[in-house]
């Protein structure tokens, strides 16, 4: 598989550069080169035909006026990563995602498309076909179910064939619903096994999972797992055939541990060990991308080699490129990283095709600009009336229990239904607790609208209002202490077309415009960063204490994580699937 076309003349061309026969177009001149194969260090020139290495080695090559050459005694030249398992549309998108990447050293990604298969699928082919003129290398992988517990039309044996045959999908997953396999859905299994049957990875999603549970995951395809918590979670994956990708993430930083206790289990590094940043809220990204990732793991212990193997050439012979990227040798696209150190993975210099394409951090070259107005991701604001206070306000049900859910982690919700004081109204009072909000689920595509409520714990103190539409399932989420800062925050959001709004005092304090779908912005990068950034710093301040305060107004609509779930029929046990407070009309 070619990831990148070459002609018969640029073929020709690159022999004959390799025989010192037609003059570089590009010259590394004395870096100390990684070589991933054996993993060793070797003082070597690198000579560039085009797009493509033509020559590693002692011998210099033939040169013209036009050759560009980079005088690198000193530095340290090693291939450009590659991200095996990225979620672009954390606020960010595809396109300013990969800018940021190829700023930082990464030229080459695997992206989720669960954003994407909300569109018709021509244009979410448009969109991945029009990434491919992108100087980093993005494939994609193809979605198996729409992690909503709704069911949505692209999700269907037709649709995931389509989505699953096309060439810029190499990969089936991530698999998060594994009960669905066990209660043996047939549109689930048939996407595990087309995907197999395509000659395509296939992702899974199994954290704690047990050895006889992977096993049965092996057996139903698939072929790589980025959820170990502990180092024996990846040694069990790799001793039943699949990858183990070691995360580091904003809502999971696990991988100093996994380093450490890789260490202390006295095992040899695997081959089949890749590195991920799983889709890190914008935050997190202040630090960089993979190169971030990298130097983590450097810090924990692990050898420079070792990881940038796992950041190069492991992903690329998992993806069946490595003929292709991954790699310095002869024949290989020519994407190459200038360093200071070894163990200093920021690079000064970035090359991309064989183009020096970013330095210290600055891109140099033009890349792809999106056609935003092409696809259907306007914000979608079917209701025809005003936010109201009323609209958050919850009574306790028949038996005088309120449902309230508490926040175990960033991402993890257990229900209790609990007696709750009420006001002269009848009403759920919260006035003896300022780390309790109430949260409300609007679905606003029912007629009339619908809110599923419940009081929440753990997600700050005496927060006024806030409203997102950034949200696992579409629908809106609004959190808050005081029902008209809650109906403020709302009509925000609806005025600025999508995005996260807090409301402090009668007034707003942070807003973060998302109008793309009302899940990502259009912005830079650097734009983005700062806003989420903005957002944290006015959570923590307001006493949130976990994690990621941004993936968990993602994930509070997310069906796939235990142990409750806010939907738009109503709060539903995971575990079961039913549906133990059910959703309310809006008043």
């Amino acid at each position: 598989m070619r990831v990148r076309a070459l002609s018969d003349r640029d073929y020709l061309n690159m022999i004959r550069v390799s025989r010192r026969q037609a003059p570089a177009s590009l010259w590394i001149k004395g870096a100390s080169v990684l070589n991933v194969y054996t993993k060793e260090w070797q003082e070597h020139h690198v000579s560039v035909a085009g797009e493509r290495i033509a020559y590693v080695g002692e011998k210099e090559p033939l040169v013209d006026d036009q050759t560009v050459i980079i005088e690198a005694a000193g530095q340290y030249l090693v291939p450009g990563y590659i991200e095996p398992h990225a979620h672009p549309f954390q606020w960010y998108n595809p396109y300013t995602l990969a800018d940021f990447a190829l700023q930082t050293g990464t030229t080459g990604m695997v992206s989720d498309t669960l954003m994407l298969m909300q569109l018709p699928f021509s244009q979410t082919a448009a969109i991945m076909d029009s990434l491919a003129a992108h100087p980093v290398k993005q494939f994609f992988w193809g979605r198996l179910d729409p992690q909503t517990g709704k069911a949505h039309p692209s999700f269907t044996k037709e649709n995931l064939a389509r989505m699953l045959e096309h060439p810029r999908v190499i990969q089936g997953g991530e698999l998060t619903n594994w009960g669905g396999v066990l209660q043996e859905d047939e549109t689930l299994l048939f996407g595990l096994k087309h995907t197999r049957d395509l000659g395509k990875r296939m992702e899974g999603h199994h954290p704690g999972a047990s050895y006889e549970t992977l096993n049965i995951a092996a057996a139903a395809g698939i072929t790589a797992c980025h959820e170990a918590i502990q180092a024996a979670d990846l040694l069990s994956r790799i001793r039943l055939g699949m990858y183990a990708t070691l995360r580091h993430s904003s809502i999971r930083p696990d991988l100093p541990e996994l380093v450490k206790g890789w260490l202390e289990l006295g095992v040899p590094w695997s081959s089949r060990m890749m590195l991920t940043s799983d889709g890190s809220t914008p935050p997190m990204h202040r630090d960089g991308f993979m190169d971030s990732t990298l130097r983590v793991a450097m810090e924990a212990g692990m050898p420079p080699e070792e990881a940038y193997v796992m950041a190069t050439l492991n992903p690329a012979v998992y993806y069946g490129l490595d003929a292709e990227i991954g790699g310095i040798a002869p024949g290989r696209i020519a994407d190459m990283l200038l360093l200071t150190a070894k163990d200093q993975p920021t690079p000064s210099i970035v090359i991309a095709n064989g183009q020096r394409v970013a330095e210290k951090g600055t891109l140099l070259v033009p890349t792809v600009q999106p056609q935003w107005e092409e696809a259907s991701l306007r914000f979608a604001d079917p209701l025809k009336k005003q936010a109201h206070p009323d609209w958050f306000r919850l009574r306790p049900d028949a038996d005088g229990k309120t449902p309230v859910l508490q926040m175990l982690n960033a991402v993890i919700t257990r229900l209790s239904l609990e007696d709750m004081p009420v006001d002269q109204d009848g009403y759920v009072s919260l006035q003896h607790d300022p780390q309790l909000a109430l949260i409300a689920i609007i679905d606003a595509n029912a007629t009339g609208g619908n809110r599923t409520m419940a009081v929440l714990h753990g997600f700050g103190e005496h927060l006024e209002g806030l409203a997102s539409t950034y949200s696992a399932s579409g629908d809106w989420i609004v959190i808050g202490r005081d029902p008209q800062a809650m109906a403020q925050a709302l009509e925000r959001i609806r005025e600025i077309k999508g995005g996260v709004v807090l409301i402090d005092e009668g007034k707003i304090i942070c807003e973060c415009p998302l109008p793309l779908a009302g899940k990502f912005a259009s912005a830079p990068m650097e734009e983005v960063i700062g806003m989420g950034e903005n957002l944290v710093n006015q959570l923590r301040s307001k006493g949130h204490v976990h994690l990621d305060p941004i993936y968990s107004l993602l994930f509070f609509t997310a069906t796939h994580l235990p142990y409750a779930r806010l939907t738009a029929t109503g709060i539903v046990d995971v575990k079961s699937g039913q549906i133990v407070v059910p959703a309310l009309p809006l008043p």
